[in-house]
């Protein structure tokens, strides 16, 4: 089976990734893993907002994130659940990751 998805972490959704413990960090990268192969079909996954934003769901870790080019997925936020909505700040917060991200992709063609 072929990958439909790369996903793609900023630096912040990388720290993230790292504050989690072993068990959430586990169930977070599976999730991604099985996006990658099936598409938002595979996993628990919902549209925030208008400009983009998605949120994936596994167990009580929530992860952010916005399609980019084609075929890549970038991760701007991850997080663990507290409450039943996505709170604005999350979403403001992984918006402004993501949009830093692609900024500084830009950057680095535009150097070459």
């Amino acid at each position: 089976m072929e990958k439909q998805f790369v996903a793609i972490y900023t630096p912040e959704a990388e720290q993230d990734l790292k504050s989690l413990e072993k068990q959430d960090l586990k169930r977070a990268l599976r999730t991604v893993g099985i996006f990658e192969y099936l598409g938002k079909d595979g996993v628990n996954s919902r549209p925030l907002n208008k400009h983009g934003l998605f949120e994936m769901k596994c167990d009580k870790v929530r992860i952010y994130f916005m399609y980019h080019e084609n075929n890549i997925i970038i991760i701007g936020l991850v997080t663990l659940k507290k409450t039943q909505k996505a709170p604005e700040r999350y979403k403001i917060e992984a918006m402004t990751n993501i949009e830093k991200y692609i900024r500084s992709i830009a950057y680095e063609k535009s150097k070459n």
